[in-house]
């Protein structure tokens, strides 16, 4: 798949040194973990992933958005959603002191053998600065496409996440991925104000007619319940693939 890439980076915290419209030559990096946490240890994981991800997003200028949940259904399962500028900045991620330090705490607290990353290729990432509050809720979904209609979904969805994001004041970030190893399977993470965002952006004509539109495309749909943990990022990012 060919990319032509346009980044535009609004960075509003005084540790970035990108300006609004830089363009870079290649995509953010997106990542996706899962990870397992050892039985009575949430509270321990919760303590270091927030200061794993308030370090990072404040003190490191690459590291874009960083947020973590937990599965509603089972809070020992917990989800990692990472932006990167390029492979450098993850790069520099990974040699922080930050991350070592989780690094250094995690056996204690996390199943290693369990620790999953869904490797992915962003097609689109967009967000705004945000305050995180106890209103703010977040959405993760993995949709399978059927291969006939992969294209005709793309030019549907991509335009919807980018009218919802640019019109509609609660919504925080919409990022989408796909799966490197099946190209058909999507990955979608949403943050909202609120719940009643969530509910008037489920109202408007462009979800709807993205859902009227998508309707036969898909063969697979899941809804993962999460609960936000920390989420955290520096706002401004709309990235597209084309």
């Amino acid at each position: 798949m060919k990319a032509g890439i346009s980044v535009s980076l609004l960075l509003a915290l005084s540790c970035s040194a990108v300006a609004q419209g830089q363009k870079i030559s290649v995509p953010p990096v997106f990542n996706i973990f899962e990870l397992v946490i050892k039985q009575d240890k949430n509270s321990a994981y919760d303590s270091l992933a927030e200061k794993n991800i308030t370090a990072s997003v404040t003190g490191e200028s690459g590291t874009l958005a960083m947020y973590s949940a937990n599965k509603k259904t089972n809070p020992l399962v917990a989800y990692v959603f990472e932006i990167y500028a390029d492979g450098d900045a993850y790069d520099k991620h990974l040699n922080s002191t930050s991350y070592k330090e989780f690094l250094r705490n995690s056996p204690d607290i996390l199943q290693a053998s369990q620790k999953r990353r869904i490797d992915v290729a962003p097609q689109f990432l967009a967000d705004k600065l945000f305050e995180q509050s106890d209103n703010t809720i977040n959405n993760f979904v993995i949709v399978d496409v059927k291969p006939e209609f992969g294209q005709a979904f793309r030019h549907v969805v991509l335009p919807e996440m980018a009218q919802s994001i640019k019109l509609e004041e609660g919504v925080l970030a919409m990022y989408a991925a796909i799966d490197k190893a099946n190209p058909n399977r999507w990955y979608f993470y949403e943050i909202y104000a609120s719940e009643e965002a969530y509910q008037a952006h489920r109202l408007t004509p462009h979800f709807k007619e993205y859902i009227e539109q998508t309707a036969e495309m898909t063969s697979y749909k899941e809804a993962i319940a999460i609960k936000p943990g920390k989420l955290m990022n520096k706002g401004g990012l709309m990235y597209e693939i084309e």
